[in-house]
């Protein structure tokens, strides 16, 4: 099962680094062109154009079963 460490991403248009820290914390970037959401929960985006243009990835996700056999 994979655990979502860290939920974040940056906009491509303005440069703000945002991220979501709990469940349905939707944030969006100070120009409107992209939001995250979720938490360490879930996973979610929202964007204008797309996700080549509008934002880089910057999550960190571990597989929990791989820490568990460690």
């Amino acid at each position: 099962m994979e655990k979502i460490i860290k939920n974040a991403i940056r906009c491509k248009k303005c440069g703000d680094v945002i991220e979501s820290k709990t469940v349905h914390d939707m944030v969006t970037c100070k120009c409107g062109c992209c939001s995250v959401d979720g938490g360490k929960q879930y996973i979610r985006r929202s964007f204008t154009n797309s996700i080549e243009e509008d934002y880089e990835e910057l999550s960190e996700i571990i597989d929990d079963d791989k820490q568990k056999d460690t």
